[in-house]
Formats: structure tokens, C-alpha cells, sequence
């Protein structure tokens, strides 16, 4: 059963690896002892795997020459660590009763299955109860006696690169094609295998899915923040005087302040704002003479882009802008847009504070209002958290 055994002995090592596929991801594959979700509890792992022929199937080598049956395969393999893909190791193969004949014995190597190199075999969960199992190495021997009652062969495969399909705790080969190396004289031209592999013991294919980003605003500078170490409320203040640039007269205010209640981690994490306020805003050279309010309270989406750094997008934020400038120009106007603040954790750059929040002259677009309000106003101002605030995961 040379021939067989063979082409058997990739192929069921990648059974071994391939049966039960469950649901595909392009993250993780584990072979699991239990199927209770999309992901292997722990202490489930599969460790060994033992498979045998499905009942009421052969194994088949398909070739020009003939077809060889083996009537029992078994075979053993240890699963290595979640991985993409995972890898198996094949520890035992045993075939029995192969061969061409009616007796099915005239296919052998004394000792059993002369196995040049056993197989190392990498598994990919691709679907719903569905994988693919690829050998990456593996060389056996095939001996057959008196094949169509005068030849007899002594054959070599290499099972590299060969592929399998597998699911419903089953491998399938299915006309699967292998390689014949060395000398090739009255060996099979281009050998098939057929079978169909079960395991006897449940093992089912699952994996992690790309764990979804996320971004959290965090009390700790840690890589995984704990619910307790989790921001609730955010309080912001300016550290320099926020400026609304125009082209009729700028507004500076002294301060501004803002707070916000901190949503759950997500991507992007919501901040819902309950208060923005603007003090002392004037033109230059007045006093008092503006008066900068939030006509609705606006949400950021904050979104960490790297170490401790992220952006923070307005959305629904409006300012009310009230200012009589030299006892002549009324501005009674109202601006908003979804515009974009740079966001810094405490710890980002010297200087930096307990964090910050940074808008750059971004552009706020005329709402409402006539006469000498211009078409848009740049917002320029610096927030600093009360408190040492990080960006994280």
C-alpha cells in the first residue's frame, strides 16, 4: 500500500488539522474541543488529534497506472497554539490491508509505512464549518508489488504545497493531486488521492476575529485600561486665550471652559458635552464688548491614531457670536461645523500638561446672521484636562 500510504499520509495529516472547520476569520484558526462560540474557551484547546477512515470509505490513489485502495488509515497529530494559520505536527500514520488486488496486501513496507519525513501542515479556518489544510513539507515511500500482476514499483512522493479541504468533522480529498520525485521509472504519472477522513473525537475549528478597535480615554497610562481606571467626565480648561479669527474684527475671550461626559470605550469614544462656555471676550483694544456663547451643545468622536495621540471631530457645535465694535458694528451671528481638534495624552511631549485638546484655526461657517457678519470665523484655542488624562486602547 506504498502507493496509498504515500499520498494518505499528507493527506491525512492535513485531516487531522482540517476536521470540524466552524466559522472563518482572517485573524486566528484553533482547534477546539468544544464549539459553544466563534472562539475556543480556555482549557479547550485541542491538544491531540486521532482520525480514521469514515465509516464505509476507502482510501484511493487515482494514477495511470491503477488504483490502489487501503482499507484502514489511522493517524495522529498534535495541534500547535492558536494561530494564522495553525500549525500540526504528525506524530503516527498506520495504514493496513492496501493494495490493487482483491486481497488488498500487495502494497507494503515492512514495518509499516516508510515515512522519510513526516509532514508539519498549517490550518485556515476560510468559512462556516469550512478550512483548508496545507502541508508544508513531507516525503514518503511507496512499494507495491506485482501492480497489474507484473510490475513492481518503488516509488517517492513529497506532499509540499499539497492542499485539502475539510468540515463537519471530515477531511476530504478529492482527486487531490501529489509529486513524485527522484526516479520516476514505472511510477505513477501525476497520482490522485481520493478519502474521507473523520476524527474520533469532536475537534472543531474556530478563531478570534480581529478584535475591533477602540479608543478610551484612561485615568492610567496602560496598554489595556481597566473599567475602573476609565474616564468618566472629562473638565477642560484653556491655557492661553481662545481666539474666533475674522476678517471684520477678531474676538479674543480670556478663557474658555468645557465638560463633557466620557461614553464607553469605542471607536470612535463619545464625549457628550453639558457645558461650553467663553468669559471675557472682547476685540482688540474694547473691553467686555463681545459676549461668545454655545448655542447647542455639541459631541466630539474621539479617535486614537497613535501612541497617547488621536483626533476629537465636532459634531452638532454652534456658537453664538454678540459684539458691538466701536459703538458702530452689530454682530449678531451664528457659526458651526464638524471640524477637527488634535488630541494629546499626558504624556505625549514635554509640556503637554495633563493633555491636551487643540484647535488650530479651525474654519466655523456662518449659520445665521446678516449685515457684517462674516462668511466664517477661524477657532483657535488650546483645552487642557484638569486632570492627567491618556489615549488609549
Amino acid at each position: 500500500m506504498r502507493f496509498i500510504r504515500t499520498v494518505g499520509l499528507a493527506s491525512i495529516v492535513a485531516a487531522m488539522a482540517l476536521v470540524g472547520a466552524s466559522s472563518a476569520s482572517a485573524t486566528s484558526t484553533q482547534l477546539c474541543k468544544v464549539h459553544t462560540g466563534l472562539t475556543c474557551p480556555g482549557g479547550q484547546a485541542t491538544t491531540s488529534v486521532h482520525m480514521t477512515l469514515a465509516s464505509g470509505s476507502v482510501g484511493r490513489i487515482l494514477s495511470n497506472l491503477a488504483t490502489v485502495l487501503c482499507l484502514t488509515v489511522l493517524a495522529e497529530a498534535t495541534p500547535l497554539g492558536e494561530g494564522n494559520p495553525q500549525s500540526v505536527h504528525t506524530l503516527a500514520i498506520e495504514f493496513a490491508n492496501c493494495g490493487n488486488t482483491a486481497e488488498h496486501t500487495n502494497c507494503y513496507s515492512e514495518g509499516g509505512i516508510e515515512v522519510e519525513q513526516l509532514p508539519l501542515v498549517t490550518l485556515l479556518k476560510t468559512g462556516l464549518d469550512e478550512g483548508s489544510v496545507t502541508a508544508t513539507n513531507g516525503q514518503y515511500r511507496l512499494i507495491c508489488e506485482d501492480i497489474l500482476g507484473f510490475i513492481d514499483i518503488d516509488c517517492k512522493f513529497n506532499s509540499t504545497g499539497m492542499l485539502l479541504a475539510a468540515g463537519a468533522q471530515h477531511l476530504t480529498a478529492n482527486k487531490t493531486p501529489i509529486t513524485a520525485v527522484g526516479d520516476k521509472s514505472l511510477c505513477p504519472d501525476e497520482p490522485k488521492l481520493d478519502g474521507l477522513l473523520k476524527t474520533l473525537a469532536n475537534s472543531y475549528i474556530l478563531g478570534n476575529s480581529p478584535p475591533s478597535p477602540s479608543t478610551v480615554l484612561c485615568k492610567t497610562h496602560a496598554t489595556k485600561c481597566e473599567e475602573k481606571d476609565q474616564v468618566k467626565s472629562l473638565h477642560l480648561v484653556t491655557t492661553k486665550p481662545p481666539v474666533l479669527y475674522n476678517t471684520v474684527a477678531n474676538i479674543e475671550c480670556e478663557s474658555s471652559l468645557g465638560t463633557a461626559t466620557v461614553l464607553g470605550p469605542a471607536e470612535p469614544q463619545k464625549l457628550d458635552f453639558t457645558e461650553l462656555t467663553w468669559k471675557e471676550c472682547h476685540t482688540r483694544g474694547a473691553a467686555d464688548n463681545c459676549t461668545v456663547t454655545s448655542k447647542s451643545m455639541p459631541t466630539l468622536d474621539l479617535k486614537r491614531t497613535a501612541l497617547s495621540l488621536g483626533t476629537a471631530t465636532t459634531l452638532g457645535l454652534k456658537v453664538g457670536i454678540d459684539c458691538t465694535i466701536l459703538g458702530l458694528i452689530e454682530l449678531d451671528c451664528v457659526y458651526g461645523s464638524d471640524v477637527t481638534l488634535q488630541a494629546e495624552g499626558a504624556l505625549h511631549k514635554e509640556g503637554s500638561g495633563h493633555g491636551m485638546f487643540t484647535a488650530s484655526k479651525v474654519v466655523l461657517k456662518k449659520l445665521e446672521g446678516g449685515g457684517h457678519c462674516p462668511e466664517s470665523v477661524k477657532w483657535d484655542a488650546l483645552y487642557e484636562p484638569l486632570e492627567h488624562v491618556y489615549i488609549v486602547e
